[in-house]
């Protein structure tokens, strides 16, 4: 039987604020029967649902970075789990850090793992019985099934010339399937690293940032927002995301067939508006491109 991967975007969402039509960031790689999900940004549960995949299939999950909009739902991952008996295990993949996050969640299980439907005599699966973790760190490789995933550090949290220093690690990641190759970006801004992981890639799925109208809608929003603050929130847009035009750079640089954006930060860019941004990013870029939406297929 031949090996068919499929990328979904549960979530293309991107950062902190809630979005009327996107979900906060997560995505599954399906194959067969199995799912990979990568990033577990709030409503993940729920769109894999939606997505006609059942969360209780989800024994693997990879987490790029430990900002909340792509961590938000791993709460909800553990108690559900555990609230439906859950008794095979579950890997989380993610930088360090992430076994710290996955045990304070679980901590947070303790009551409502000891209060169970309130009936006596009856008793849950704890997550710490059906969780682990596994930290993983920059050139880590590592399989699952026939997928090798392997990573690198990209500029979400630091300038380039920083990358291996001490501090939070932000990843980009690689899933070689015997069909297809697949890079995810995560957050990152412009990076070499990242250009040298997604060499050859059929698929490249990148984040897109609007730094501009970012800052311009938190001016309106915040009118008593000071300078300093909307200088380092200026800073943090511009290096450590990707425009259209940077986003198309970095797909034309590593030669891959198809770019999809995610990680859309504004409502604004919807199917009617898309075409705009396709065209910014094919400035650069001369192969496929797609402003994805939530439960989209590639």
């Amino acid at each position: 039987m031949p090996f068919d991967t499929t990328f979904i975007t549960l979530g293309t969402a991107g950062g902190p604020v809630p979005k009327l039509h996107r979900a906060a960031p997560a995505h599954a790689i399906t194959y067969g029967d199995r799912v990979i999900l990568i990033d577990c940004g709030e409503g993940a549960m729920q769109q894999l649902m939606r997505a006609g995949i059942d969360f209780r299939r989800i024994d693997k999950v990879i987490l790029s970075h430990h900002h909340f909009d792509h961590i938000g739902s791993l709460f909800t991952c553990l108690g559900i789990n555990m609230m439906l008996q859950r008794k095979q295990p579950i890997t989380i993949y993610g930088p360090p850090g992430t076994r710290q996050i996955v045990e304070g969640l679980a901590m947070a299980c303790d009551i409502p793992q000891a209060i169970g439907f309130g009936v006596v005599g009856q008793s849950l699966p704890h997550p710490r019985n059906f969780v682990q973790v596994e930290e993983i760190a920059p050139g880590d490789t590592f399989e699952i099934d026939n997928i090798r995933v392997s990573c690198c550090e990209n500029t979400h949290y630091r300038a380039e010339t920083e990358l291996g220093t001490k501090g939070p690690i932000s990843l980009s990641l690689r899933f070689d399937a015997p069909d297809r190759s697949i890079v995810y970006t995560g957050d990152t801004g412009p990076c070499r690293m990242v250009e040298n992981l997604a060499k050859g890639a059929q698929l490249l799925v990148g984040e897109m940032m609007l730094a501009e109208q970012i800052i311009a809608q938190l001016q309106e929003k915040n009118p008593h927002m000071t300078s300093e603050r909307i200088t380092m929130m200026g800073q943090h847009l511009h290096s450590h995301h990707l425009s259209p035009e940077q986003l198309g750079d970095l797909a034309a640089r590593a030669g891959v067939a198809h770019v999809v954006a995610v990680h859309i930060p504004l409502d604004s860019i919807t199917p009617e508006t898309a075409p705009d941004f396709t065209a910014r990013i094919s400035q650069v870029f001369s192969g496929q491109v797609s402003i994805a939406n939530d439960l989209d297929q590639f």
